[in-house]
């Protein structure tokens, strides 16, 4: 039987809502696929734009620790909290001293994305030792009536004094060492050591003309990085080869790491402790005592062709093993050896501590006397007749140091004569000046890094000299090839304890000349002459030759056996790390 119309209707409206439902769950099904593409497609630009204002926090906080990097290391302003704004992105800086480190930490925003960064400084300062309140040259000291040295004196030339002259310390008289007898100093290549390897101990060997004793030695260097100190030894022969016997107890000094410089190659003098009495036609060994640094190490200049007759350069991992490998440097190393002595005198003075002198004349010395002749003078402890002349004392710094501090300045920029005056307020440094500098007449000026003047120095009347607060806790320095003239209440301000302002001078003749009161500043002139007048009060001063006048007085501080000397400029700051951080 056929369906009914009925039926029919039926089928179809079952069909029709069939096709409704699949049409419905394939709507449904196209609206969730939709909704899950635009969720996708939201989240992909949610982690996309938060990539991009991250890294536009990333790029901000890169921009700050750039900025404060290079306004530390030019020695320009900078404050310890600080912002800054790129675009719609902002950097907070905060910039910390943590030791002799220096920590700039930046944290970047960009719409509420953050990201830090911190970057670690390390100080490439030279540490330079003022251990007397005086320390003289060959020129010696002279002490007009009724001046006084609150410390210690080390002099390698002579010393007088007139009436009430007093030091309260120790004091020093050296014998000056006679000639050259021995030396090599042809270059053409390095010979490197201390670095890595076998070459770690370093040896020439030299054989004196005469009979005589051995002062000093001193050694053709420069150095990569910032090596240690370093024991020099004069050592006996052993079949064309360094022994492990001294020539005698004391024939030993130590090479100072800071005078090296790492520009250029300088002589670098070594005293010996005791002064070793060396024979003619005999061989001996300068030995540098090192160890393997390959970050810091020496270069000793050598003559390849090894055209220093009977004589050589060697090396050995351990000169002082059991039996020490010895093995050939390729050539002679560059040295000088200095034979016999001049001996020097100490006379008319009141000494509160002991005297160590060749001579000792017309004296009152509170303690212990150590000499070879002794007259007209009293001794309150034990005299020790016969005693060895001191040795000569090494100055604290080197020429090669000083042409450092010069590259450092020049590194700065160079500018003409300048003069400040009238009140002015002014910062300056590093800079290289070719002429004069004069500051006078009420001007306050900062040294915000090393200052280097071609001409002269005239520092008068009511001038301020400030160290810069960029050095932190070191010390700076301000050096003249001409003479400097401070005078008339200009007043020296530091950072605090154990900072210093240091005025050097390398001029010969009349260096430097103070008629004024300068209790945080460092007085140097190793060619030359300091002259103290007017009943001046000064912490430290070594030089050439130093003349105290009637009442003035230098009253040494302890800070200075460690004084750190920084220029503030790209030299004096090395990046230790640079890293992001949470």
């Amino acid at each position: 039987m056929a369906p009914s119309f009925f039926s029919k209707l039926n089928h179809i409206r079952q069909a029709g809502l069939a096709a409704i439902l699949a049409t419905l769950a394939v709507l449904g099904l196209a609206v969730m696929t939709v909704s899950s593409l635009t969720l996708i497609t939201l989240t992909e630009k949610k982690i996309a734009g938060n990539i991009v204002y991250s890294a536009q926090a990333y790029y901000v906080a890169e921009s700050g620790i750039e900025d404060s990097l290079y306004r530390i290391i030019k020695g320009k302003n900078y404050f310890a909290s600080n912002s800054m704004e790129v675009a719609s992105s902002s950097a907070t800086i905060s910039v910390s001293d943590v030791g002799s480190q220096r920590i700039i930490r930046v944290n970047g925003e960009e719409n509420n994305r953050f990201r830090n960064l911190q970057i670690n400084l390390n100080v490439n300062n030279q540490a330079v030792s003022f251990h007397y309140g005086a320390q003289v040259g060959e020129g010696g000291l002279i002490m007009s009536n009724n001046s006084q040295v609150s410390g210690s004196v080390y002099s390698n030339g002579p010393i007088s004094g007139g009436n009430g002259a007093i030091i309260t310390g120790d004091v020093y008289v050296a014998s000056l060492p006679g000639n050259v007898d021995q030396s090599w100093s042809d270059n053409n290549s390095d010979f490197i050591f201390g670095k890595e390897g076998n070459p770690i101990d370093a040896a020439q060997s030299f054989q004196p003309s005469i009979s005589d004793k051995l002062l000093k030695v001193s050694l053709y260097l420069k150095k990569v990085g910032s090596p240690s100190d370093k024991t020099v030894r004069i050592l006996t022969d052993n079949n064309g080869q360094p022994s492990k016997n001294l020539v005698t107890s004391g024939a030993y000094g130590t090479l100072q790491g800071s005078q090296v410089s790492q520009s250029a190659y300088g002589w670098i003098d070594v005293a010996l402790a005791a002064p070793p009495n060396l024979s003619a036609n005999t061989k001996y060994w300068i030995v540098v005592d090192s160890s393997a640094d390959v970050n810091n190490y020496f270069l000793w200049a050598k003559d390849s062709t090894d055209s220093y007759s009977n004589n050589t350069g060697k090396y050995s991992p351990n000169w002082n093993a059991s039996s020490p490998v010895w093995s050939l440097a390729g050539g002679d190393l560059n040295f000088k050896v200095w034979l016999g002595s001049v001996p020097n005198s100490l006379s008319g003075l009141s000494i509160g501590g002991n005297a160590h002198a060749n001579t000792i004349n017309n004296c009152a010395i509170t303690d212990d006397a150590y000499y070879q002749v002794l007259s007209v003078s009293t001794v309150g402890g034990t005299q020790y007749p016969n005693s060895p002349d001191p040795a000569i004392e090494q100055m604290p710094i080197s020429e090669s140091e000083i042409a450092d501090w010069k590259v450092e300045a020049e590194a700065g920029g160079t500018i003409g004569s300048y003069s400040l005056t009238n009140g002015a307020i002014a910062s300056l440094g590093p800079k290289k000046i070719n002429g004069n500098l004069v500051v006078s007449n009420n001007a306050d000026l900062t040294i915000t890094g090393t200052v280097y003047v071609t001409g002269s120095i005239s520092l008068s009347n009511g001038v301020k000299l400030r160290l810069g607060a960029n050095y932190g806790n070191l010390s700076g320095v301000v050096l003249s090839t001409g003479p400097i003239t401070v005078s008339n209440n200009t007043v020296f301000y530091t950072n605090g304890a154990g900072t210093y302002l240091m005025l050097l001078s390398d001029a010969t003749g009349a260096a430097i000349n103070i008629s004024n009161n300068a209790n945080t500043v460092i007085f140097y002139a190793s060619q030359g002459t300091v002259n103290i007048y007017n009943n001046a009060i000064l912490k430290e001063v070594t030089a050439y030759q130093i003349n105290l006048s009637n009442g003035a007085q230098i009253i040494y501080e302890s800070g200075l056996a460690s004084a750190k000397f920084s220029s503030g400029s790209g030299a004096s700051w090395a990046i230790a790390n640079w890293q992001e951080v949470p």
